[in-house]
């Protein structure tokens, strides 16, 4: 049986702790579980988000800033192919592959923003 994900904080994140686009499915759950966005949302809410988020991505490619719902998002992707039982189709992985990078985007943002000032 294998054990529960290590959830990881926002603020340990590095650019390189994410999957690549190229990275097979089984990586990227690896990856979204670390942000378990059924406790940190709830149940109902992620899965409001996530379907929110997913239309508006098929509609107009935009994705939010916020690395909670991004994360939330990739989470219940990961559970989403899983419940079906399949590896997700070529739409669907775009949008992880999206999510992927506007996460870590947010993540070097975040990096840059505890970056401490030069004294000089």
């Amino acid at each position: 049986m294998e054990s529960p994900p290590i959830s990881v904080p926002h603020r340990l994140l590095r650019r390189g702790d994410l999957p690549s686009s190229r990275a097979p499915f089984e990586e990227i759950v690896t990856f979204a579980y670390t942000f378990d966005g059924y406790e940190q949302l709830g149940l109902e809410r992620c899965g409001a988000l996530a379907n929110e988020v997913v239309t508006r991505f098929m509609q107009d490619r935009h994705l939010p800033h916020d690395l909670d719902a991004l994360r939330a998002c990739l989470f219940f992707e990961a559970r989403r192919w899983i419940v079906l039982e399949r590896e997700p189709d070529v739409r669907a992985r775009l949008y992880v592959d999206a999510l992927l990078e506007r996460i870590g985007e947010c993540v070097e943002d975040l990096a840059e923003e505890a970056r401490p000032l030069p004294l000089a």
